[in-house]
């Protein structure tokens, strides 16, 4: 393993099915590991400069092996990687968080799980917020300290959570939006807004341009996590 300015060198050490992604492992140094919500811009080395590197994130696996998804079909255990730092804002879970909610909306649960190992070593209580019922197959990969709820459940106790980690597309705002009652929320919350990030904050391209309270905002660097007040309820 060596690295040469912002690149580190890594090896794709296996790989494995994770719902409808490809998820797989890196030897990278536990250093470079992205926290919950950040994203690791990787390339094979095989194809050379050409091609945009693929954003990984963490997903849910053993606390010592670092599992990111989605990789890429045509990439092989073996491969060798080129990676550049964590980039951009992950999850940060208050002190004071004691019931945490997770709510991966119509997207894979798999980022969200791999921060409920944060929230239930701070001892919170975790809750799994998911529509519609979560596959069997997903089942053994979900702690067993993790409840398991649908979504509707969260409109009828919307005391319960005082930290919410959302997961969605940023085309999906608006849909969310219709599902969840700002009035009735009352703790903090944050979310990973997912998008393409094709320059990762070094061309400005504005691809990845969310619309916030604050105004514009782009994702590869203000986010791809917001505070889930900035990005619900805009009008607009």
């Amino acid at each position: 393993m060596g690295e040469c300015l912002d690149k580190i060198f890594s090896h794709l050490i296996e790989i494995f099915q994770l719902g409808s992604e490809i998820g797989g492992a890196l030897d990278l140094p536990e250093k470079y590991w992205p926290q919950p919500g950040q994203y690791l811009p990787c390339q094979r080395v095989a194809d050379g400069s050409d091609g945009l590197p693929t954003h990984l994130f963490r997903v849910v696996g053993t606390p010592d092996v670092l599992n990111l998804a989605p990789i890429p079909q045509k990439w092989s255990p073996g491969d060798r990687l080129v990676c550049a730092p964590p980039q951009g804002h992950g999850f940060i879970l208050p002190r004071s968080a004691q019931r945490v909610g997770l709510i991966p909306f119509n997207v894979s649960p798999a980022r969200l799980l791999s921060f409920a190992g944060t929230a239930l070593s701070h001892r919170a209580a975790v809750s799994l917020f998911y529509d519609p019922p979560l596959p069997a197959d997903w089942l053994d990969r979900v702690p067993s300290q993790v409840e398991i709820l649908p979504l509707a459940s969260l409109g009828e106790t919307p005391d319960w959570p005082d930290y919410l980690a959302v997961d969605l597309e940023l085309s999906a705002i608006p849909e969310l939006m219709d599902r969840i009652n700002n009035q009735d929320l009352h703790c903090e919350g944050q979310a990973l807004v997912r998008t393409d990030m094709p320059c990762r904050g070094l061309g400005e391209c504005g691809v990845c341009a969310v619309h916030t309270r604050r105004g514009w905002r782009y994702a590869c660097v203000d986010g791809p996590v917001f505070p889930l007040a900035e990005v619900l309820y805009v009008a607009g």
